[in-house]
């Protein structure tokens, strides 16, 4: 998702048009999946930490919940502060790269619907991120 692909604008949009509307049935997961681990790897920490703080943000109080218990121990997240959960986020995401893969990849967690929203959703919110010119690109 970083850098800027023009080539790929369309799917950024299509991104963000599931963010506004909060469907995302049109989303290909596996594709999120690795459009957000690009994001992960080459977005500024700064950018990072934003997109992962609007996400939980939204994220219903439920799903916020079940994250969290998906989390391993160390990154102990209170599914009640987005804010903490962003940076716990961030913190495990830097610390152990295939930490998206272990909550949420294909074959794992991904076959739950709910998994395949959130990795959905997380590459909706970097996308609008992106798109709204507030990637410090």
């Amino acid at each position: 998702m970083f850098p800027f692909d023009r080539n790929n604008q369309q799917m950024y949009q299509q991104y963000a048009q599931a963010y506004d509307s909060g469907n995302y049935e049109q989303i290909d997961p596996n594709q999120a999946y690795g459009h957000v681990q690009q994001f992960m790897q080459n977005a500024p920490p700064e950018t990072q930490q934003q997109v992962y703080q609007q996400y939980f943000q939204q994220m219903p109080a439920e799903q916020r919940q079940q994250f969290a218990q998906q989390m391993p121990q160390q990154y102990a997240m209170d599914p009640n502060n987005p804010q903490m959960m962003a940076q716990g986020f961030h913190q495990a995401a830097q610390q152990q790269p295939d930490i998206l893969h272990q909550i949420l990849g294909p074959g794992g967690a991904l076959s739950n619907p709910l998994a395949k929203v959130a990795v959905a959703g997380l590459a909706a919110v970097a996308a609008k991120h992106l798109l709204s010119g507030q990637g410090g690109l």
